[in-house]
């Protein structure tokens, strides 16, 4: 049934010169645009001071939520970034918090509402009486020639406090095809 169809769209694709020939195929992974990709996910920082809920809403607003961090590997490509991008900034909201939780120290990521199990606390932390928010949080040294961050680590803080704060998005994943005819070539990018 469907033979018939497949053999009128091939005579009509060849009288008009329309059927194209896919020449090469592959897939990219790509990050919106002001986005960086780090490890595996796309990420912003923006330095403006802010509390958690206005960093939230502007992570939101750019079709991104609040950092959070999934391991040791993702946590170490975020360190290495972050001087490059941001060298003077030592605090950054993430999305961590314990809103709405009564335990203690159970924290949860706002963008998934996941249980929070991988913590990098900085030395001293968890301290809930602080605060119900986590920012990443670096030491600052300062040298006659220049200041020094430590890794930034999480560290609990209350909410309204400002900070600058990190947005990520997952990686846009799309195929590419170079489709060829006889008279004209193009690339087409087709979302995954």
């Amino acid at each position: 049934m469907l033979w018939p169809k497949f053999v009128c769209f091939a005579l009509v694709g060849l009288a008009f010169g329309q059927l194209y020939q896919v020449a090469s195929e592959e897939t990219i992974s790509i990050c919106p645009e002001n986005f960086t990709q780090v490890a595996d996910k796309c990420l912003l920082v923006d330095n403006k001071w802010k509390n958690f809920y206005e960093s939230d809403r502007h992570c939101r607003s750019l079709n991104a939520e609040l950092l959070s961090i999934k391991n040791v590997i993702e946590l170490n490509a975020i360190n290495e970034w972050l001087p490059s991008i941001a060298p003077y900034q030592p605090e950054f909201w993430t999305g961590g918090n314990k809103l709405g939780v009564t335990r203690s120290y159970e924290y949860y990521w706002q963008s998934t509402g996941e249980l929070a199990t991988y913590l990098p606390w900085k030395e001293g932390q968890p301290t809930p009486a602080s605060g119900d928010c986590l920012k990443l949080l670096a030491n600052v040294t300062m040298t006659p020639e220049e200041a020094i961050l430590s890794e930034h680590r999480l560290t609990v803080a209350n909410c309204t406090q400002w900070a600058g704060h990190i947005c990520q998005t997952p990686l846009q994943v799309f195929k590419t095809q170079l489709c060829l005819n006889t008279s004209a070539f193009f690339e087409a990018r087709i979302p995954v």
